[in-house]
């Protein structure tokens, strides 16, 4: 990785997730590939996907996976590296999915920076395949206090018996950005109108649910535990044309008895396996 794109990657880590007026202009730092790859190690040269952008300022990934990018070819094992914001003890998860979603590999890292600053990860990570398969390597986030995934990104790549061929990653913005509510609102009155920006996901469809805290029922990904979700539903993304981004809104309709924290998390699942493609979540309070 050029030293410029880690400098850039850093700069935008450090920056604010709202930058006024920078809509318009914003462009996608450019990834060089190199001219002598490692003999183990192929680059393609396709270019960076644009990022996405909404009417009110661009947010930034929360997870920048720079290694592998979009579309690589991987052989076990694989190098996953990439960029994070600050996490609960700066704990994420690196995990790999087959082609019918099943968990071939999970492995937690830390980031290689001080408690509550944005930092870089990398981590060897070996899976096992008997053939050729379409498959996922995804980087996630989660909540100390429900243990559901917070912030998950990935990308789709192909598992296989060569040698690694590894495409440039997409630096770009935040693929779901959630604009409304804002984090920490408080929401009381049953229903919450859920609003934000979206990269194109399969036909125009995100996920939403809702889920509060202190549960002890069955595992559930999202919410942590089956008995932590209190709502769920979907969000429709306006896109101008098919495969564009666009906004999208959606609606939860809750019941509680009393005050609690919860998170809205909006996501998109994939039409092959329904598997997590990408989740975001913000923190609110819940009043009846």
């Amino acid at each position: 990785m050029p030293k410029r794109i880690v400098s850039i990657l850093c700069l935008i880590l450090l920056s604010s997730c709202n930058l006024p007026g920078a809509a318009a202009t914003t462009q996608p730092a450019t990834v060089e590939a190199s001219a002598t790859p490692q003999a183990a190690t192929g680059v393609l040269t396709a270019a960076p996907q644009q990022p996405t952008v909404s009417e009110s300022g661009p947010a930034l990934e929360s997870i920048i996976i720079l290694q592998p990018g979009p579309n690589s070819s991987i052989y076990s094992p694989v190098t996953v590296q990439g960029q994070s914001r600050p996490t609960f003890e700066q704990n994420l998860v690196i995990a790999i999915y087959g082609e019918d979603g099943s968990l071939l590999a999970q492995q937690p890292t830390t980031l290689d920076s001080p408690m509550g600053e944005p930092g870089n990860f990398n981590v060897e990570t070996p899976f096992t395949v008997d053939h050729e398969q379409p498959g996922r390597v995804s980087v996630f986030e989660t909540s100390a206090m429900d243990g559901g995934i917070i912030h998950l990104s990935s990308v789709e790549v192909t598992l296989w018996l060569g040698m690694n061929v590894i495409a440039p990653p997409n630096l770009g913005l935040e693929s779901i950005d959630i604009q409304s509510p804002l984090p920490m609102a408080e929401i009381s009155g049953g229903s919450i109108q859920v609003n934000g920006y979206s990269d194109y996901y399969f036909e125009s469809n995100l996920g939403l649910m809702l889920c509060g805290a202190f549960g002890s029922g069955s595992p559930n990904d999202l919410c942590g535990t089956e008995d932590n979700i209190l709502a769920s539903g979907n969000a429709i993304i306006d896109s101008p044309d098919m495969g564009q981004p666009g906004p999208f809104t959606g609606e939860l309709t809750y019941s509680i008895t009393e005050p609690t924290p919860a998170r809205i998390v909006v996501f998109a699942a994939s039409p092959r396996d329904g598997g997590w493609l990408h989740v975001s979540s913000i923190p609110i309070l819940l009043s009846p």
